[in-house]
């Protein structure tokens, strides 16, 4: 080949290198972050509530119901700070310590104000779990419950937790998230059942002791609105007047998918949400912006994202317009409670801002908690949070 060909030839072999890199970035970025998607969105796993940081107890200075407690978490998560203005449970044996935001030191240590105690004072070198559900079952949370069985409409049995309200035919029907369980719920349940609500605290498809969905996936309330459905006969079947449904994060998804789908949802009087994941796409897009590239560290390219839902619509059956619940105006036709935490990176404010907007929950109340992460509305400010849940609920009256 001549030296004229040679010249001619190599601003192709650029340019085929070039669209070859750039087909290669798109292709495997597009994989790996829609494999990431996959384990943080869709799939289903076990959950354990007081899993969420782990460490020691240094000293215990408690009289009765209060008093102090100084912590030192295990070095992988020393440098969280998610909890650090949160009340939170420290699960301790066969006890469990309700404890106030941290006071941090240099060393990583933390000081928390005692809130409640439940069984035996913790010593010295015990070990904890945190959890930020606080309570892990009713009586912790000074709740009586039954346990009783919801069935579905085409016959399946989920385990659930019912706490009675004497004299009551209104109703409260709560579901938790991706990756918790019910005792997430319990945040909810006291002020409503204070309020004279029965509450029951369902489960729901791939739940511990529930049916497994086939393909190991949760689906945003595209499916499991049969199961919350089930809970709705349930209560109605048990003398209910009034329905108020509440749900945190892809629980509020399941709810808003029974208002979407559902036989009964003229039933429901009322709905509290806390950080729904109103649209996954949203959730999936505005997530994204706490990423990077693996390696280099930039932002994640909105075109590599794009590539990635795609990939996620393609590889795992996810049809994103069936769960945009922002996009089905006038869903929600009773009144609204929306709570959202200014910090959350799970289902980030954008979203609900969207949906709270110019989405279906347009008319409702939103509140925002300045600082508050991922379902931590109730941790960050307890006292306001249960007042705006007894202020709603007194207005459906």
């Amino acid at each position: 080949m001549s030296m004229a060909a040679k010249r001619r030839t190599w601003p192709w072999v650029i340019v085929f290198v070039t669209v070859g890199l750039v087909g290669l970035f798109y292709v495997g970025g597009g994989w790996f972050f829609s494999s990431q998607v996959y384990d943080d969105a869709l799939r289903a796993e076990p959950y354990d509530p007081s899993g969420l940081g782990r460490g020691t107890v240094q000293a215990a200075e408690i009289k009765g119901q209060g008093g102090s407690i100084t912590l030192l978490p295990d070095e992988e998560d020393r440098d969280d700070r998610t909890f650090d203005d949160s009340v939170v449970g420290l699960a301790i044996g066969e006890s469990l310590v309700v404890a106030g935001p941290a006071t941090v030191a240099a060393d990583g240590s933390q000081v928390r104000e005692v809130r409640q105690v439940v069984g035996d004072a913790p010593a010295p070198g015990a070990g904890y779990g945190l959890t930020r559900d606080v309570w892990l079952t009713p009586e912790q949370a000074g709740l009586e419950a039954d346990d009783v069985t919801v069935t579905t409409l085409d016959g399946r049995d989920f385990p659930a937790w019912l706490v009675r309200s004497a004299g009551s035919t209104k109703w409260a029907i709560l579901t938790h998230g991706k990756g918790a369980a019910r005792s997430e719920m319990l945040r909810m349940a006291r002020p409503l059942h204070a309020a004279g609500y029965n509450v029951l605290i369902i489960t729901y498809t791939n739940d511990v002791g529930a049916p497994a969905s086939a393909d190991g996936m949760v689906h945003y309330g595209r499916e499991e609105w049969r199961d919350l459905e089930g809970a709705v006969s349930y209560a109605l079947d048990n003398s209910a007047t009034q329905i108020v449904l509440g749900g945190d994060s892809h629980g509020g998804a399941v709810t808003l998918g029974l208002l979407a789908r559902g036989t009964l949802a003229h039933e429901i009087s009322g709905v509290i949400l806390d950080a729904p994941a109103s649209s996954l796409r949203d959730v999936i897009d505005e997530a994204a912006e706490f990423r990077s590239l693996p390696v280099i560290g930039a932002p994640i390219p909105e075109s590599l994202e794009d590539v990635a839902l795609w990939m996620v619509a393609f590889r795992y059956g996810v049809n994103f317009s069936a769960v945009d619940y922002t996009g089905m105006k006038g869903l929600v036709k009773v009144p609204l409670l929306t709570f959202q935490g200014t910090a959350d990176r799970t289902v980030p404010r954008a979203v609900n801002d969207k949906f709270m907007s110019d989405g279906s929950g347009s008319d409702g109340q939103y509140v925002l908690t300045e600082g508050a992460g991922h379902v931590l509305s109730w941790n960050v400010d307890p006292t306001a949070y249960e007042k705006q849940i007894t202020a709603f609920v007194r207005s459906l009256d």
